[in-house]
C-alpha cells in the first residue's frame, strides 16, 4: 500500500523572532558554491555582484535599478520597509499581531490562542508592488513569511493597509500553512527565486539550514551567470550566459501585412531558459541549477495540468508565465519576453496597444472592426479580451499569457472563464457568440477565428480528443505534451506502442518527458523496450523520470547495457531527491529508493524526517504504517493510519489501509 510520490513540487505557499535570540539568518556570501554557469570552464567563475558590472553596463545597471528584480529581497531598514509599524494590530484565524518599530528595527508581536506571546523581528521585506511581505527569523536558520502583508497600493486604490492573503482558511499550528510550517518557509519556497544563486544549505539530520546566496537580491548574476572571469578580461571572456541585444529591426511588417515576421528565428529557447525556472511552476533537480541551461536540464516543470490551469489552457492557480507563454501561437511564432518586456527595468516596451501594434498593423486591429468596443472603452484595449487577469493573494493580478482569441461557446462547454462575461456578466454564451460573429462579418472576417487545440473537446475531453491534441503538428510542444499527460493521468491503457516510440526517441524535450509518464501503463518488457534510451537521455529531468518508470521492474529483466544505465539514472534520482530534502515528498521518495533497495531501516528514517518538516503528511504516515504492519506492530500502523485519515479526510489510501 505505498504512497509513491514522483519528484514533482510545486512552489507553495507564501512569499516568505528575534534577532537577539535567533542564530543563521541568511545573508549574501560572495562564495556560495560552485559557480552556477551553462558554459565549462577549467577555471570556475565566482560571483562578483551587480556593482561591479554596473562600472561597465551603466545604462544597464540604471534601468535594474530600483526594478522588481532590485526590490526582490532586502534587509528590514527603514527605507525598505514599507508598512505601518505603529503599534497597529491586525487579527486573523484566531491570532492577533502588532506592528511596532523599536529604533530602526521592525518587530512583530504574536498572540496565538492561549499560547504564550511570540516576539518575532522582521529580518527581511519581500517585494514591494502590489504588497510587501515580512519575514521573520526563526531557529534553526529559518526565515518564514508572514500571512500579514502590507498594501503598497495608494489609499486611493484601496492600499496603505495590512492584509491577510489566506482569509478563511483556518491554519492551525502543524498545518503547512500555518506561519511556521513549511509551506511558508522562505528557504524552500521563495528564495531560490527573490535572491541570487542561492543554495538552501538544508542539514536533514540536523533539520536545520545554512542558506546562502551570492547577492541577496536578482543581480546581474542571476540571469547571466557568475561574472569574475568576464570582469577581469571583458574583452577576452564572454559572460556565461550572453544573450543578444534587443534589436527593434528583428521583426519586419510589410505595408500589406496584418502581422509582422520574424526576420531570422530566435536562438532556440535560451532566453526562455533564463526565465522559466524562476517563471515557471517547477522543481529543482540540483542543489544549484545552471544558469542558462537547457530548463529540463536543472528542473522539472509542471505542464497543463487539472487545477493548475483550465481546460483551454487558461491560468487557475498561482503558475506563474511559462506554461500559458509555451503554449502560444505569440511563442510559437518567435516571439521571447524581451520583445515585449526589458529585461533590465522589467516595464513593457510601450504603454497600451501601441506595445502590440508595433507588430500587428493598427488598422487591422486597433479599432471597432476587429474588437467591437469603442475606441478608449473597457474592451478597448487588446489585453482586456487576450490577456485576461486573474487575481492572487488577495491583489496581485497576473495577466494570462495565452493570448488567447475570446470564445463564449468553448468557454461554457470547457467551464473556463469567458473573459466577454467579465464585462459582460448579464449575457449568456449565445448572445455574446452571436455579437462577435456578427462584427466580424461587418469588418469583412466572417470566416470566424483560428481553430484553438482545446476547440477539440468541446464535445468531451475523453482519451480520443487528447490523443488528437498529443499528436497535433499545429499545437506547441508544450500542448502536445500535456496531452500526453493527461492521457496518463487518465490511465490511458492502451497508449499506441509506435507512436509513443516515436515521441520518446524524437518528440521536443516536453514530450519526451510526458511520453515517460504514459509509459507506466505499459508492461515490463514494453517499458524496457520504450524507456532504456531515455535513462541516457541528454535532459536530467527525463533521465530521472524513466529511472522513477522503470523502479518497480527488476533490474535483472533489463540488459546489461539499460542496467549500468538505469544505475546511473537512478543514482541521478537520489541526488535530485537529496538536493531537495528539505521537502517532505522528497523525503517520501527516498524513503521509497530504500524500500526498493531493502533497506527499511533507512526508509523508516526518511519517513521520520518528512514528518519532522512536515507532522501530518500523508504519504509518510501511510508509508510507516506499511513498515510497522509488515514488522507486525499492527497497533503502531493503526495509529499512523488513523492520524493520516485525521489530517486528510477525502484521501481514500489511508483509509483502505485501516
Amino acid at each position: 500500500m505505498l504512497v509513491r510520490l514522483v519528484l514533482l513540487i510545486g512552489l507553495v505557499g507564501l512569499a516568505c523572532s528575534d534577532r537577539d535570540d535567533v542564530e543563521g539568518i541568511p545573508t549574501p556570501s560572495s562564495t556560495p558554491g560552485p559557480a552556477a554557469t551553462a558554459t565549462p570552464a577549467s577555471t570556475p567563475d565566482a560571483f562578483v555582484g551587480s556593482a561591479r558590472c554596473a562600472a561597465c553596463h551603466a545604462q544597464a545597471a540604471a534601468a535594474w535599478q530600483g526594478s522588481h528584480h532590485d526590490l526582490a529581497m532586502q534587509p528590514a531598514t527603514p527605507e525598505a520597509v514599507l508598512g505601518a509599524f505603529d503599534g497597529r494590530v491586525v487579527e486573523e484565524d484566531g491570532r492577533r499581531w502588532r506592528f511596532v518599530r523599536e529604533g530602526d528595527r521592525f518587530r512583530v508581536e504574536l498572540q496565538e490562542g492561549e499560547a504564550a506571546p511570540t516576539r518575532l523581528e522582521v529580518a527581511y521585506v519581500f517585494g514591494v508592488e502590489p504588497l510587501q511581505q515580512l519575514l521573520v527569523a526563526r531557529p534553526g536558520g529559518r526565515l518564514q513569511a508572514l500571512p500579514i502583508a502590507w498594501d503598497t497600493r495608494p489609499v486611493e486604490a484601496g492600499g496603505q493597509r495590512y492584509l491577510d492573503l489566506v482569509p478563511d482558511v483556518s491554519t492551525p499550528p502543524g498545518d503547512p500553512l500555518h506561519w511556521d510550517g513549511s509551506g511558508a518557509s522562505w528557504n524552500v519556497q521563495c528564495a531560490a527565486c527573490h535572491s541570487t544563486a542561492l543554495v538552501e544549505g538544508y542539514d536533514a539530520d540536523e533539520d536545520r539550514f545554512e542558506t546562502r546566496m551570492a547577492a541577496i537580491d536578482v543581480g546581474c548574476e542571476a540571469c547571466h551567470g557568475a561574472g569574475s572571469r568576464h570582469a577581469d578580461a571583458p574583452g577576452d571572456v564572454p559572460m556565461p550566459v550572453a544573450l543578444a541585444r534587443f534589436e527593434p529591426g528583428a521583426w519586419l511588417r510589410t505595408s500589406d501585412a496584418r502581422i509582422a515576421t520574424r526576420l531570422a528565428p530566435p536562438t532556440p529557447d535560451r532566453e526562455i531558459d533564463v526565465c522559466a525556472p524562476c517563471h515557471a511552476r517547477r522543481s529543482a533537480l540540483v542543489a544549484q541549477p545552471a544558469i542558462g541551461a537547457a530548463l529540463l536540464d536543472g528542473y522539472r516543470p509542471t505542464l497543463i495540468e487539472p487545477g493548475l490551469y483550465f481546460d483551454d489552457g487558461q491560468i487557475r492557480e498561482e503558475v506563474y508565465v511559462w506554461g500559458s507563454f509555451l503554449q502560444s501561437r505569440m511563442y510559437a511564432a518567435g516571439v521571447r519576453c524581451s520583445d515585449c518586456h526589458d529585461p533590465h527595468a522589467l516595464t513593457l516596451r510601450r504603454e497600451g496597444n501601441a506595445l502590440c501594434t508595433g507588430c500587428h498593423a493598427p488598422a487591422a486591429y486597433d479599432g471597432p472592426g476587429h474588437h467591437g468596443h469603442v475606441v478608449g472603452s473597457r474592451g478597448a484595449d487588446c489585453v482586456d479580451c487576450h490577456m485576461p487577469e486573474r487575481v492572487y493573494m488577495q491583489i496581485d493580478a497576473r495577466r494570462d499569457h495565452a493570448f488567447l482569441v475570446p470564445s463564449p461557446q468553448r468557454s461554457r462547454a470547457l467551464g473556463a472563464p469567458d473573459v466577454c462575461r467579465g464585462c459582460h456578466a448579464e449575457r449568456d454564451a449565445d448572445w455574446l457568440s452571436d455579437r462577435i460573429a456578427a462584427w466580424r462579418a461587418a469588418g469583412g472576417r466572417p470566416e470566424g477565428p483560428r481553430a484553438h487545440w482545446s476547440d477539440a473537446l468541446v464535445a468531451g475531453p475523453d482519451a480520443g480528443r487528447w490523443r488528437a491534441i498529443a499528436f497535433a503538428r499545429d499545437a506547441t510542444a508544450l500542448v502536445r505534451a500535456s496531452a500526453q499527460l493527461r492521457l496518463a493521468q487518465a490511465g490511458d491503457a492502451a497508449p499506441d506502442f509506435d507512436s509513443l516510440a516515436r515521441v520518446a526517441d524524437t518528440g521536443e524535450d516536453l514530450e519526451r518527458l510526458a511520453a515517460i509518464e504514459q509509459a507506466r501503463t505499459l508492461d515490463d518488457a514494453l517499458r524496457i523496450e520504450l524507456l532504456a534510451p531515455r535513462l541516457e537521455d541528454a535532459r536530467r529531468a527525463i533521465r530521472i523520470a524513466a529511472a522513477e518508470a522503470l523502479l518497480d521492474v527488476p533490474p535483472t529483466a533489463m540488459q546489461p547495457a539499460a542496467r549500468a544505465a538505469f544505475a546511473r539514472a537512478r543514482a541521478e534520482h537520489r541526488a535530485a531527491l537529496e538536493a531537495t530534502s528539505a521537502r517532505p515528498a522528497s523525503q517520501v521518495g527516498l524513503g521509497l529508493l530504500a524500500e526498493r533497495s531493502g533497506d527499511l531501516a533507512a526508509a523508516r528514517a526518511a519517513y521520520h524526517r518528512a514528518l519532522t518538516i512536515e507532522e501530518h503528511f500523508v504519504p509518510a504516515l501511510v508509508n510507516l504504517a506499511d513498515l510497522d504492519r509488515a514488522a507486525g506492530d499492527e497497533a503502531a500502523a493503526l495509529d499512523g493510519l488513523r492520524r493520516a485519515v485525521e489530517a486528510a479526510p477525502h484521501e481514500a489510501t489511508p483509509r483502505y489501509g485501516l
